[in-house]
């Protein structure tokens, strides 16, 4: 049949990635990505059009990301956006928006990396991974099954898929090694998670804001982050042994209504937390150990402004850390609308309010210039368990060789704490 469309195996490279479902044809390997202004049923072809190529993509519209029919143009869609990620792939949604349907179930966006994936001749090549601007709106979406507190989950929003991030990045296949995410920027874009604008992290849709493994570099810059279920940016290192991702940058984001606000797993080396401030969050900046064993080293947290935390800062199993010139305020205070003053009900530690944890941290390490002050002038002064630096072993490793100069508590139970 002539008016069939026909690959031969000699031109399947060049032919392109799978056909959509109800999309028509796939991306190919050499066309300038089209803008879909809002029509969302051609928005996943354009993203794949643009990593297929390496070529630029420029976003405007409103899309409603769901599994059910586009209103625009009646064509189904699929239940989120998914990309294999090829070539570079560079964006600029500023303006646009995307929604998410009460339908979602799973990740808005995804872009993941493929073992031994050969098409537009991307086996073997590294990509960049740009992206600039756009509002994600998660707040009617369904709420993963790994968010903490799962028991906080309002009926009826309960999801059944293991991910529900806003933007999530897979640079590794963990089962092969398998290894493709060079550098990543993510900047300008704002994630609301609530309907409510003063709603707390538990009555959030989806699960993350920003969700990344395996980025060789990583910056995250200048976004704003309303109202998450997990965390807003949770940057991991990738492969059976965390051996892909390092050198991560968070700098300049706001974050408020936040269980996590910025997190690093998995034993990524290099970090640096700075310049973000962050309301309302049941840990705020942190690095944390999800297999033991694995470990961060060189990790610096700077000028940062926190104010209504459980544990504001807090880092497990990490050696050689800077924690300098940072504000903790309002230690005790409510967080996430739990108005208990004998338990902080949220942290995974026990009851106290803490400024700074520090769980199994060493190596050579300074704690220097911070500010931590708890609650004055409120009901909660004075009823509430804080403690500024907290020194306690974690994973059998003990917390030593810890450098604390000029620090200055105020309104606090013990200024440090030896557990």
């Amino acid at each position: 049949m002539k008016n069939n469309i026909k690959c031969s195996v000699r031109l399947l490279t060049a032919c392109g990635a799978l056909m959509f479902a109800g999309q028509g044809l796939a991306a190919d390997c050499s066309s300038k990505p089209a803008n879909p202004n809002g029509k969302t049923s051609k928005l996943q072809n354009a993203l794949q059009q643009a990593t297929n190529t390496g070529k630029p993509l420029r976003l405007t519209g409103t899309y409603y990301i769901g599994s059910d029919k586009d209103a625009s143009d009646g064509k189904t869609i699929l239940k989120g956006i998914t990309v294999t990620l090829r070539k570079d792939l560079i964006v600029d949604a500023t303006g646009a928006r995307f929604i998410a349907k009460a339908d979602l179930d799973g990740d808005l966006f995804s872009f993941d990396t493929k073992n031994n994936d050969n098409v537009c001749g991307n086996k073997g090549q590294l990509a960049d991974f740009t992206w600039k601007g756009g509002d994600f709106d998660m707040s009617r979406a369904k709420v993963s099954t790994v968010v903490p507190i799962t028991r906080l989950t309002p009926a009826g929003r309960e999801g059944k898929d293991k991910t529900a991030d806003a933007l999530s990045i897979r640079g590794v296949v963990n089962t092969t090694n398998y290894h493709k995410l060079n550098e990543l920027v993510i900047e300008y874009i704002n994630f609301y998670g609530t309907r409510d604008n003063s709603a707390p992290f538990y009555e959030a849709g989806g699960d993350s804001g920003i969700l990344m493994t395996g980025a060789l570099k990583a910056t995250i810059r200048y976004n704003n982050f309303y109202g998450v279920r997990d965390a807003a940016v949770y940057l991991s290192a990738g492969g059976d042994n965390g051996q892909f991702g390092d050198h991560f940058t968070i700098h300049d984001n706001y974050v408020e209504r936040a269980f996590d606000g910025f997190t690093s797993k998995r034993g990524a080396d290099n970090i640096v937390m700075r310049d973000n401030v962050l309301k309302d969050v049941v840990v705020g900046l942190s690095t944390k150990s999800v297999y033991p064993g694995w470990q961060a080293t060189n990790v610096k947290i700077i000028d940062n402004t926190i104010y209504n935390a459980m544990r504001a800062i807090s880092l497990e199993t990490t050696n050689r850390i800077k924690v300098e010139d940072n504000e903790i305020n309002k230690l005790g205070d409510v967080v996430a609308g739990q108005t208990s003053t004998s338990k902080a009900n949220f942290n995974a530690y026990g009851d106290a309010f803490e400024g700074i944890s520090l769980n199994g941290v060493q190596g050579t390490n300074t704690i220097k210039n911070n500010k931590i002050r708890g609650v004055t002038n409120s009901p909660r002064e004075g009823s509430t368990t804080t403690w500024g630096i907290v020194h306690r072993s974690y994973e059998g490793r003990d917390t030593k060789n810890i450098n604390k100069t000029n620090n200055t508590f105020s309104s606090l139970d013990k200024w440090s704490k030896y557990l």
